[in-house]
C-alpha cells in the first residue's frame, strides 16, 4: 500500500513492495510461527519473515510474474477458495482493496497484521467495523519509502487483528529494527482521548 507519492504518480497496479524495516519492527510484536500474506507481491515480507525467523512463509498472488519470484501461490486471494493455512497473517494490502483483505483475514480466526495507512481508523463508513473489530496500533514514526525514492506522503502503521487484540496502541523503535523494542504502549481506555474516537473503536 501506498500513498501517492509526493513526486510519484501512483502505479496502476497498486503494487509497493513493503520496505524490509517496516516488517522487522513489528516481528517483536507477533508469535513466531508460520505466516501467510495473501498480497505477496516480490515476496517482502515473506522473504523478511524467512530470514528473521526461519520459519515458514507463504503467499498468495494475484500477478503471475510476481508470484513466480515471490514461491507463491498464483491466485486471487479474494474469491471463495480458502486460504493456505498458517498460523498468522502479515501482509501490505493494495490500497484500493484493504477493507476486503482485512475483512476476509479476520475471518480466519487468527492474529492478522495490516500494514495500513493510520488514516484507515478513520472515515465514517469504517466506524462501524472499528466498533465491532478493534485493532491493535503500532506506529512507524518515520514514513516508509514504497518506490527507492523520497518516502510517501502520509504516516502508516502496522494494525492487528485477534484474539486478545485491540484498544491498545505502540510506537515502534526503527532505529533499531533488530530490536524494535516498543517505546510506549498502553490501553487506549485509560487515555484521556476525545469521546468520539473511543465511541468510534
Amino acid at each position: 500500500m501506498s500513498a501517492t507519492g509526493r513526486s510519484d504518480v501512483r502505479r496502476s497496479d497498486d503494487f509497493y513492495a513493503t520496505p524490509a524495516w517496516c516488517t522487522l519492527a513489528l516481528l517483536p510484536h507477533l508469535t513466531r510461527c508460520s505466516v501467510l500474506d495473501p498480497c505477496a507481491g516480490d515476496g517482502a515480507i515473506l522473504d523478511t519473515v524467512r530470514q528473521a525467523w526461519g520459519c515458514e512463509a507463504i503467499g498468495i498472488e494475484v500477478d503471475k510474474d510476481r508470484a513466480d519470484r515471490s514461491r507463491s501461490v498464483w491466485r486471487n486471494a479474494l474469491t471463495h477458495e480458502p486460504w493456505p493455512y498458517a498460523d498468522q497473517i502479515i501482509t501490505n494490502p493494495p490500497y484500493s482493496l484493504a477493507s476486503e483483505f482485512v475483512e476476509r483475514a479476520i475471518t480466519t480466526g487468527r492474529d492478522c497484521a495490516f500494514l495500513l495507512r493510520l488514516n484507515y481508523l478513520g472515515s465514517k463508513k469504517r466506524a462501524k467495523f472499528h466498533r465491532e473489530h478493534p485493532c491493535d496500533v503500532y506506529v512507524l514514526p518515520r514514513r516508509p519509502s514504497f518506490t527507492n525514492g523520497g518516502t510517501d506522503a502520509t504516516e502508516y502503521a502496522w494494525m492487528v487483528w485477534g484474539h486478545g487484540r485491540g484498544n491498545r496502541w505502540a510506537i515502534l523503535d526503527v532505529d533499531t529494527p533488530d530490536r524494535a523494542r516498543k517505546l510506549q504502549q498502553v490501553d487506549l481506555r485509560q487515555l484521556s482521548v476525545p469521546e468520539s474516537w473511543l465511541a468510534m473503536r
